[in-house]
């Protein structure tokens, strides 16, 4: 269990399943509860869920990961990539729910499922793109 939970990809999806979660949780209060069209829902719903799982991996995803950058550009670099996710979210969730008769909540799934793969993508071989020290072969010689 301890090897399996040091693989990346494993994290990123624990990260993103508690951001589910979240997402959902919060979709339902504005999108049932509050009545809010459910684009806007979606969009909100999103992006406190991307703000969670942006702390999430940055202090335990990929805190194994050496990186020059400083938080708010790794914040700034999740959050446009990230954006790309969530507006399509957006997109697919309302889409889903006007157009194909969908519940929310099978929309919000079948979304997720196609933001998996861009976001982690990004976030491990961009964002948190391990940089390797550079060694100068001239001094060692």
């Amino acid at each position: 269990m301890k090897r399996l939970l040091g693989v990346d990809f494993v994290r990123f999806c624990m990260v993103g399943g508690l951001g589910f979660l979240i997402n959902l949780f919060l979709l339902t209060l504005l999108f049932r509860m509050l009545h809010l069209p459910i684009f806007v829902s979606q969009l909100m719903a999103g992006e406190v869920a991307l703000f969670s799982n942006f702390m999430l991996h940055h202090n335990w995803t990929y805190k194994h990961r050496k990186t020059n950058k400083s938080i708010q550009s790794l914040l700034i670099q999740f959050h446009v990539t990230s954006w790309v996710a969530i507006v399509g979210s957006a997109l697919l969730v309302s889409v889903g729910v006007h157009t194909f008769h969908m519940m929310y909540v099978v929309a919000l799934v079948f979304s997720s499922a196609i933001a998996l793969m861009w976001n982690f993508v990004w976030s491990k071989f961009v964002i948190w793109k391990h940089e390797h020290e550079h060694v100068d072969k001239a001094a060692e010689a």
